[in-house]
């Protein structure tokens, strides 16, 4: 298992995603359970995708 932090991989596979993260995302841990060797786009943007999911959902308040 491998911890990076989510600018790290997106700046190394897709750079260009970069700029639709926000800083709390962008600095959010991610735990790779095999690694960073074997990830491409997909898996990249998969992972944003739930990161932007993720920190939306904190931001909810419930009434």
């Amino acid at each position: 298992m491998q911890e990076i932090q989510l600018s790290s991989l997106v700046k190394s596979i897709s750079p260009q995603w970069l700029s639709l993260l926000t800083e709390d995302e962008q600095n959010m841990l991610i735990v790779l359970k095999h690694g960073f060797a074997n990830l491409d786009e997909c898996d990249v943007q998969e992972i944003v995708e739930a990161a932007i999911v993720e920190q939306h959902n904190k931001g909810n308040i419930f009434h």
